[in-house]
């Protein structure tokens, strides 16, 4: 998974496991902030608005569709662990959400990701 991506869908795993918006992510690996909104996050249809991309990412707590490479992220949510398979790479991620943390292990790079959600 693309590196904003990634960061995009960290919020998205924190979202669905904590059920609560936030406002953006620091990507530990990049070294930067990126800004997402987050709307419904109560509600199994929560919305998200990239604004580094400039694009939504939007469905329900077990497919989501990411509008900037128009593709779909299925998406198993079991307690803090969140389970994704990007049809864009064909590769699978999986967040674990501790709080505002969230730390990735991406299959497709075979690499280690943190966040901090806030």
């Amino acid at each position: 998974m693309e590196a904003d991506k990634r960061a995009c869908f960290a919020v998205v795993a924190a979202t669905l496991v904590n059920k609560r918006a936030y406002n953006g992510v620091y990507d530990c690996h990049q070294s930067k902030h990126l800004t997402i909104s987050t709307s419904n996050a109560n509600t199994s249809n929560p919305e998200f608005y990239d604004h580094n991309r400039n694009h939504s990412v939007s469905g329900n707590d077990k497919s989501m569709y990411d509008y900037a490479t128009s593709s779909h992220v299925s998406i198993n949510v079991t307690g803090s662990t969140v389970d994704c398979y990007d049809y864009e790479t064909s590769s699978s991620i999986t967040f674990n959400v501790n709080g505002n943390n969230v730390d990735a292990y991406d299959f497709g790079t075979s690499s280690n990701y943190s966040y901090c959600v806030d």
